[in-house]
Formats: structure tokens, sequence, C-alpha cells
């Protein structure tokens, strides 16, 4: 079994991100698993018809760019995680599931399209506003403001190899839970490994009234107390 599956759930995105994400053309991969002709009825926008029986024979056909976010559209959860463990396993650590499927989309009021969606994947990376990099997050963390709350949204194992000191530690599934932990009258910023999830966690914040940013880069914590940052 999988180590992601033994220790944690998979990462589950919201109608909201995805929402958000698909403004951006091509800047998530939206997967969408469901019968042909269900697809053909009504999708989300940008989507890419998948069919499951053949996904394990398609890996070259995604990205080249392993962190690319990877949004699993399915009609059930488990019918997705067949696939999530497919497409994780090949390195796409920031694969997630559409939260509730596409009833929970179209539940939601967002917009569908009709007809033919994309047989071949499309990724382009682009980062959403809000986002900031390497420079500007360590000149926010070198001065220590107590204006400013540092929030890593990486899960409770990740964080036991090491965080930024400081730092709260809310994963980014349970920030929407949690929003009674986080000042509202302070500046909020989210990190995670990729800055997938820590965008996840800035839409969230923002759709509750908070002043947020995430960083867009890569943490790597090769000792407790010590870090490093790259970007992506």
């Amino acid at each position: 079994m999988p180590a992601w599956k033994k220790n944690k759930k998979p990462l589950v995105a919201s109608a909201k991100y995805l929402e958000q994400m698909s403004k951006f053309k091509n800047s998530v991969v939206i997967a969408d698993i469901r019968p042909e002709a269900e697809v053909k009825a009504a999708h989300i926008a940008g989507s890419t018809v998948l069919s499951t029986e053949t996904l394990s024979t398609m890996q070259d056909k995604f990205p080249a760019k392993k962190d690319a976010p990877i949004v699993i559209v399915a009609n059930d959860y488990n019918e997705a995680l067949k696939s999530f463990d497919i497409i994780r396993a090949w390195g796409y650590k920031n694969s997630s599931i559409l939260k509730g499927g596409f009833a929970a989309w179209q539940k939601a009021g967002l917009p569908t399209t009709s007809g033919d969606a994309a047989s071949e994947i499309v990724y382009v990376a682009k980062p959403i506003p809000g986002a900031i990099g390497v420079a500007d997050f360590e000149a926010i963390l070198a001065k220590k403001s107590d204006d400013v709350v540092i929030i890593d949204v990486r899960t409770e194992d990740e964080v036991a190899s090491g965080t930024i000191p400081g730092a709260i530690n809310i994963p980014t599934e349970e920030v929407a839970e949690r929003l009674d932990e986080i000042p509202k009258g302070k500046q909020v910023v989210t990190y995670c490994s990729t800055g997938i999830r820590a965008e996840m966690a800035y839409i969230a914040l923002k759709d509750n009234g908070y002043t947020a940013k995430f960083l867009n880069a890569k943490t790597d914590f090769p000792e407790a107390d010590k870090y490093t940052l790259g970007e992506n």
C-alpha cells in the first residue's frame, strides 16, 4: 500500500479552489474521469476527459513538471481514489480529488459547459494573485513582525521533520474549519513544500475575509531547525 494512503488521506480540492485556478487557462490539469457521455453533457471548462481503463498507460501524456496541480473530477470518491493512486505514483505530488465530485461543483452553482472536452492535456504554470517568491518571503521572516502570521499548511507527518520557527501548523484541508485560530487583523502568509497547498489555503483565507499571501516556492527541511527555500 502506498505510504500516502497508510499515513493520511489524499488531498482534496474545494470547488472554490478549482474555480479560481480554472480562471487561468491551462494552469491546472482538470482530469475528468466520468463516463464520456456524462462529460459531453456537462463538464468544467478546461477539463480533459480521461478513460479510467487506459489511464495507467497515459503517463507520457501528463505534464513534464511533476509539481503541476492536478484535480481529479469523478462521480464518487472511491472512483477518484483509484485514479489518484496511479497519478500520485507517477510523482505528481500536487494531485488532489475534487471534494464532492462533479455533483459538488454543480451544487455550488458554478459554471459548466457541454460538448466535447479536450482529449489532450495542456499545462502552463501561472501563479494567481497573492503569490510571493523566496526573496519576499525571507524579508517577511527577517522582520519578525507581530502583525504577520506564518502558517505551515503541510501535514502533521511532514511538520514532524521540521518547520519554520514561529509558524503555526494548520493542514490545508483544516484551514476553513480552524479559522478561529487565525487572527483576522494580521497579514497571513501560508507555505507548504511546493506552493500548491499553500495556494489552496490562501484562497480559503481570502474567501473568509483575511489579508493573505502564499509562498509560491519549494521548502525543504534537512534538519528539524533548518530549512531551505527554492524557486519553483
